[in-house]
C-alpha cells in the first residue's frame, strides 16, 4: 500500500512549522527527521535547521537496545550539548519527545530530565498535568525486573500517575506483562518509536 503524498509545505507555512519545530525542541531535546515529518509536516534542510539556530546530527543505530538491525537516521536539537551526546543518549531523548507528542501535552507542562546521571528511580520527563505531576519514562529495552520493580513503586509514591513508552508492539507487549505484576494497567506503556 502506498503512502499519502504530502504537499510540501512552502513560504509562511514552512516558516511557521520552523519556529513550531524550534519551539518543540527546546522541550523534547532531540527528535528526529521522522518525527519532525509526522509531527509538523516538514523536515528542514541542513541550512533552514543552522538558519532557525539547530544542530543536526547524523548517526547509525539499532531501533532499540537489544534489536539486531541498524538504521541511518539525523537527529535534530536546538542545544549543542545534546548534540555531542552519543547516538543511544540521543535516541533515548527522541523516545521521551515522542511521549510527549503522542500524550499530547504541551511544551510548557512538560520538563525532559537533562542530568543523564541521575537516581535509578528518578523519571525521565515530569509531565505537570491539571491533576498533579505525572512522571514519564522511555525503555528501550535494557532494564532488569528488580529496576522496573523499585521504579515503578517509587513513582506511585512520588506522582499522581505515571506513563512507560517503548520503541516497539512487541516491547510493549512485554513491558505490559511486567509492570502489570506490579500493578501498573496496560494502558500506561505506550508505543512511542523514535526514528
Amino acid at each position: 500500500m502506498l503512502s499519502p503524498t504530502r504537499t510540501p509545505l512552502r513560504g509562511s507555512e514552512r516558516e511557521g512549522a520552523l519556529e513550531r519545530i524550534a519551539l518543540a525542541l527546546r522541550c523534547d531535546l532531540a527528535l528526529t527527521e521522522g518525527q519532525l515529518l509526522r509531527h509538523f509536516g516538514m523536515v528542514p534542510s541542513e541550512k533552514e535547521a543552522q538558519g532557525v539556530g539547530l544542530f543536526v546530527v547524523r548517526a547509525v543505530l539499532n531501533p532499540s537496545h537489544h534489536a539486531n538491525r541498524l538504521m541511518e537516521v539525523r537527529f535534530f536539537t536546538s542545544h549543542l550539548w545534546v548534540s555531542r551526546l552519543g547516538p543511544p543518549l540521543l535516541r533515548h531523548l527522541a523516545g521521551v519527545g515522542e511521549m510527549r507528542h503522542l500524550l499530547g501535552v504541551p511544551t510548557h507542562e512538560w520538563r525532559t530530565d537533562t542530568h543523564r546521571v541521575h537516581y535509578r528511580e528518578q523519571p525521565d520527563a515530569y509531565w505537570y498535568s491539571k491533576i498533579g505531576p505525572i512522571a514519564i519514562e522511555y525503555d528501550a529495552g535494557s532494564y532488569a525486573l528488580p529496576l522496573l520493580q523499585r521504579k515503578v513503586q517509587t513513582f506511585a509514591l512520588r506522582f499522581v500517575g505515571q506513563y512507560w513508552g517503548v520503541p516497539t508492539e512487541k516491547k510493549a507487549a512485554s513491558l505490559r506483562a511486567k509492570l502489570g505484576g506490579y500493578g501498573l494497567e496496560p494502558r500506561f506503556v505506550i508505543v512511542a518509536p523514535w526514528w
